[in-house]
């Protein structure tokens, strides 16, 4: 039986020990598995062969390890809105001493009032 080494993490470090890696495999063989085939460079195929050995992995686990990663930051970058000093002051002020409704935002009102009877 082959014994499994324990490494300990680095801060900042994003590499997965053998332990928390077999946890991760064991959840994951409990979720509901799709499956995805692509065409890709054979280049590309061995530099990830490559880096799955690397790190230990497979090159499933290290592909769903990296696209799953790559996925939650660009969704983050797109979802969430990131303000200055300055503009979390403005906003903030804004909410708190909103300026008086002007001439068009009164009218708006007025045509929404009409169509939605409020």
């Amino acid at each position: 039986m082959a014994k499994l080494e324990t490494r300990s993490r680095r801060p900042g470090s994003s590499r997965t020990t053998k332990p928390e890696l077999k946890a991760k495999l064991k959840t994951a063989s409990k979720e509901a598995m799709s499956r995805l085939e692509a065409r890709i460079p054979r280049h590309l195929y061995l530099m990830m062969e490559r880096a799955a050995k690397l790190r230990g992995l497979t090159v499933t686990a290290y592909i769903s390890a990296v696209v799953g990663e790559d996925a939650r930051r660009t969704i983050e970058q797109t979802e969430i809105i990131r303000l200055s000093s300055e503009a979390q002051l403005a906003f903030a002020n804004a909410l708190i001493n909103p300026p008086a409704p002007n001439a068009k935002l009164i009218a708006a009102a007025k045509r929404h009032a009409e169509l939605f009877g409020e």
